[in-house]
C-alpha cells in the first residue's frame, strides 16, 4: 500500500492541473466571446452611424439641390431681388460643394441650408406679391387705356365741333354787301364823272358798295381790296407798284385798295381805278376781298 502512494499523489496532481487548464481555457473562451460581441456591437452602431450620417448628407443634398432647383425658376424684372437671389444662389451653390467633398461640419451646413430655405420663401412670396401687383396694374392699365381711348374719341370730337364752329364763326366774320355796283367812267373837262359805257371812252372804273351789319366780325379799320379782270383775264394792275396781297389761299395782284372805318354797322364805301391805256371791250368783273376773303363781285360790260 504505501509504495503506490506516491504514483496517486502524482497522478491526482496531474489531473488537477489537466482540470485547471480545462478552466482557463473555457474562461478565455468566455472572454474572446464577449469581447468579439462587443466589438460586433461596436461595429454595427459604428455602421448605424455611418448610415444615419449618410443619409442626412443626402437629405442636405437634396434640399440644397432643390433650392437651386426653385431658384432657377424664380423670375423677376426688379434688379435689387435678382442681385440678392443671385447671391443666395452663390451662397447655396458653395454649401453643396462643401458637402459633396465632405470638408463640413453637417450641422452647421443643415442650419444654414434651413436659413437659406426661409430667405428662398420670403423671395417667392415677394416675387408672387410683384405679380400680382403687376397683374392688377396691367389691368388698371388696359382700363386707362379703354378711358383715355374715350377721352380721345370724345376730345377728337370736341375738336371736331370746335374747328366746325371756328370754322362758321370765321365764315360768319367774313364782311359782306348788301348793294354793290360797278361800271366804268371817264371825265369831262370840268371834272365831272361821267358813267360811261364805251371802251374808247373809259378812263377809270369804279365800284361802290355797302358793307352790311355783322356783330361777329373785329370792329375798327379794314383794308378793301379791290380786283378787276379784264376780258382777257388778266387784273387791271394798280398804281402803286408793290400790288400783290393774299386772297383765298392764294397770292396775287390787286388793282386798287382803300381803308374803311367799320364799326359792326352797314357802311356805304367806293374803290378806283385809274387806268393807264384804252380799255378793251366786253365784260369786266370785278372782286372786293377783305382779309384774304371775297366780300362781293360784280360785272359790267363795255362795248
Amino acid at each position: 500500500m504505501d509504495q503506490n502512494t506516491p504514483s496517486t499523489e502524482k497522478k491526482n496532481r496531474s489531473s488537477t492541473g489537466l482540470l485547471l487548464l480545462v478552466v482557463l481555457l473555457l474562461v478565455s473562451n468566455v472572454v474572446m466571446l464577449w469581447m468579439l460581441m462587443q466589438r460586433n456591437k461596436e461595429v454595427e452602431q459604428t455602421q448605424q452611424q455611418v448610415a444615419a450620417v449618410t443619409s442626412e448628407k443626402d437629405n442636405v443634398t437634396v434640399m440644397l439641390e432643390n433650392m437651386l432647383a426653385s431658384y432657377d425658376t424664380l423670375k423677376t424684372d426688379n434688379e435689387q431681388l435678382t442681385v440678392e437671389m443671385e447671391a443666395q444662389r452663390q451662397q447655396i451653390e458653395g454649401l453643396l460643394e462643401q458637402v459633396k467633398r465632405g470638408n463640413y461640419s453637417l450641422a452647421k451646413v443643415k442650419k444654414e441650408a434651413e436659413t437659406l430655405r426661409k430667405i428662398m420663401k420670403g423671395y417667392v412670396a415677394t416675387i408672387d406679391s410683384l405679380n400680382q401687383a403687376n397683374q392688377q396694374l396691367q389691368a388698371q392699365n388696359v382700363t386707362i387705356t379703354q378711358e383715355l381711348g374715350e377721352v380721345k374719341g370724345q376730345k377728337d370730337a370736341l375738336t371736331t365741333e370746335k374747328a366746325a364752329l371756328e370754322g362758321k364763326i370765321a365764315k360768319g366774320a367774313i364782311l359782306h354787301t348788301t348793294t354793290i355796283n360797278a361800271g366804268a367812267l371817264f371825265m369831262r373837262n370840268n371834272g365831272k364823272q361821267v358813267d360811261t359805257d364805251r371802251a374808247k371812252k373809259a378812263e377809270m372804273v369804279k365800284c361802290c358798295f355797302t358793307l352790311g351789319q355783322n356783330s361777329i366780325t373785329d370792329a375798327g379799320d379794314k383794308v378793301l381790296y379791290m380786283r378787276v379782270i379784264s376780258p382777257d383775264g388778266s387784273v387791271l394792275p394798280a398804281s402803286d407798284p408793290n400790288n400783290r396781297f393774299q386772297f383765298n389761299g392764294v397770292e396775287g395782284e390787286f388793282s386798287a385798295k382803300r381803308e374803311v372805318n367799320y364799326q359792326n354797322q352797314p357802311v356805304d364805301a367806293c374803290i378806283f381805278w385809274n387806268g393807264t391805256g384804252e380799255m378793251r371791250t366786253g365784260q369786266y368783273i370785278v372782286e372786293i376781298y377783305e382779309s384774304g376773303a371775297k366780300v362781293s363781285e360784280s360785272k359790267f360790260e363795255l362795248k
